[in-house]
Parts: C-alpha cells; structure tokens; sequence
C-alpha cells in the first residue's frame, strides 16, 4: 500500500480510530464474494473528472476482486440523486458508491436538510487518492506568480471574476478557501456543469481553481498559465508550477479525493474482501500510474477507518470555509 507524504499527515490522527459502525457481523452471501457483477454508482455525469477516474479504478478492480464492475452514472443536486440511490440500496455488496470530496465533504453543510445520512448510511471502503487544486490563469491576465496574482486581485476588488461548474462546487469552494486566506475580493460566476473551461482558454474568463489534470494540455501549449498547485511536492506532470506553500499561501490545503464506501448494512467479510482487491490493485504500478495520469494525484490506499477519520477532518475543514463565507444550497 502506497501513500503520500501530505497523506501521511492527514491519516496520522487516525490510529486507533474506533471499528467502522453499521457493517453486519453476519457473513451471510460473503463465502463466495462475490459472484456477479458489482455495480458503481458515479454521483457525477459521463465525461467529468469523478467518472474518468472511476473507470480507470473499475478496470484495475476487476482482476483482484475476481469480478467485472460496471459504472451507473447518476449527477445531479450536487451529488444528491446518485448518493440518496446508493444510500437506499440493498446492502448485498454489488452495489457501490464512489464517495467524492464534494459530497462526503462539503454537502452536509451546504444544505440544511439531506435525504440521507453520510455516517449512519454508508461504510468507507479505502480512499483512492488525493487530488491537488491549481489555480489556473489565462496568460492575458497580468500575473505570473501567487504574489502577483494576489496584489492584482486586492488592487481590483471584486473586479476579478472566478468560474466555477456551480455554487458549492469544488471550483467554488476552493476560491473561497482562497479569498479568506489572501484576504482577496473576487466575483463568482457558476457556470453550472458545462464547466467554464472554454471561456478560460479564450480569455473571457480570467482565472479559475480546479484540479490540475483538465488544464495540462493548454498550459503545456502555452495557453494557460498554473500559478500554483496545492500539496507539499510539485506534480511530477508540472514539474515548473509551484505549491501553494512555496508561493507563500501555506494554508491552501484544498483536494478533491474520492474513494469508493458501501450502504451501511453490507457485510463485513465484503467490506474486508473489497478493501483487500483496492490495497492489492494500487500495489501494481499499472494502476497508480494510470489513475495519476488522468489526475495528477497522489494514491493512497487506506484502511476503512482511516477514510473514515478523512472524511471527518475534511468535512469540518470545509464546514469552516462554508460557515464563513455564508455559502447555502437547498434541494
């Protein structure tokens, strides 16, 4: 099992942390576990950054866990309609959820009233990786470093214009957590799940946070420029573009990160078999080196707890961010 030096910090508190509740102790169908298809469930549309990952991470299951796994793409309310899916299915380990930062994370806060429970609902199977935030510019904008970026930005107040694929996106939270950090006023334009790439790369859009992978191709061209990119090491794949902690903003600490985790009910023989095919899959190079060429990330591979134990930490991390700059959504 594989992990990253900034994980190591984040799962160093997760010793000891108490067994995953809601597992059932009966064994009952887990001898031959399992013996058909498991189905995925995606809380994010075909073509986004969660499916592509997914679906690299479901060819690589497939040999360790001795079955093929399909992926059931269900977007929509902020993750909502996929997760409350999974939430209500049966607990017989042939039906998944891949877990993702925005919802496990941000959606308890962003809404008042959820029709599902994060903690009582579903069991954390192992965190696949963790995905660094960039912010990204078009070169038409005069800043060249995080330095520039922030005295332009604070001589502009609220000039400056972010998109992001919606309210309480991760786009979005991540330039909040920025602004409270740099203590910059910048203007919010959600663009819903289309995405504002487009409009960054022909200069309508000045600048947005994301995970690195969609913008390597233009920065590479030339026709966008990273200024910076969260983490404690610079990506392998944009070996020029700095840390937020080299560019003097040590506490942008935003990932995106998924992981797949089980309706609450399910087995543990099947919840120790799944964890078992995930640890035995990121071992091979194959995999975490396809999934870190689609993400730019970091592989992780943890135990249930300790998923759990991120899932807690990142959730009042970004609960604070939430709280702080009044963000709401409602169903």
């Amino acid at each position: 099992m594989r992990s990253a030096s900034c994980a190591a910090v984040l799962f160093a508190a997760a010793c000891g942390f108490p067994l995953i509740a809601g597992a059932a102790e009966s064994p009952a169908g887990a001898a031959d576990y399992p013996n058909k298809t498991v189905r995925l469930i995606v809380p994010a549309p075909a073509g986004s950054g969660p499916d592509a990952n997914a679906r690299v991470l479901i060819a690589g299951l497939a040999r360790p866990l001795g079955q093929q796994l399909v992926i059931d793409n269900r977007p929509g309310a902020s993750g909502i309609i996929g997760t409350q899916l999974a939430a209500r299915s049966v607990p017989d380990g042939y039906t998944l959820l891949l877990g993702i930062a925005s919802v496990f994370a941000a959606v308890p806060t962003l809404y008042d009233k959820l029709p599902f429970d994060l903690d009582r609902d579903f069991i954390p199977i192992s965190t696949i990786e963790l995905i660094p935030c960039a912010l990204v510019v078009n070169p038409g904008l005069p800043a060249k470093t995080i330095k520039e970026f922030i005295a332009l930005a604070k001589a502009q107040p609220g000039q400056l214009t972010f998109g992001s694929g919606g309210n309480g996106s991760f786009h979005h939270l991540s330039a909040e957590m920025f602004k409270t950090l740099t203590g910059t006023d910048m203007r919010h334009i959600p663009y819903g799940t289309g995405g504002p790439y487009s409009d960054l790369v022909s200069g309508q859009l000045p600048l947005m946070f994301d995970t690195l992978s969609p913008f390597l191709p233009n920065v590479k061209a030339g026709k966008l420029r990273a200024l910076a990119v969260s983490g404690k090491q610079r990506r392998p794949q944009a070996p020029d573009v700095p840390t937020f902690i080299e560019a003097g903003v040590p506490g942008f600490d935003s990932y995106a990160w998924y992981g797949p985790v089980a309706p609450a009910g399910t087995p543990r023989p099947m919840i120790a078999r799944l964890h078992a095919a995930v640890v035995e899959a990121l071992k091979g190079a194959e995999l975490s080196e396809r999934l870190t060429s689609v993400s730019a990330g970091y592989i992780v591979g943890n135990t249930p707890e300790e998923y759990a134990a991120l899932i807690q930490t990142e959730r009042a991390k970004w609960a604070k961010v939430i709280q702080k700059t009044g963000v709401k959504l409602a169903l």
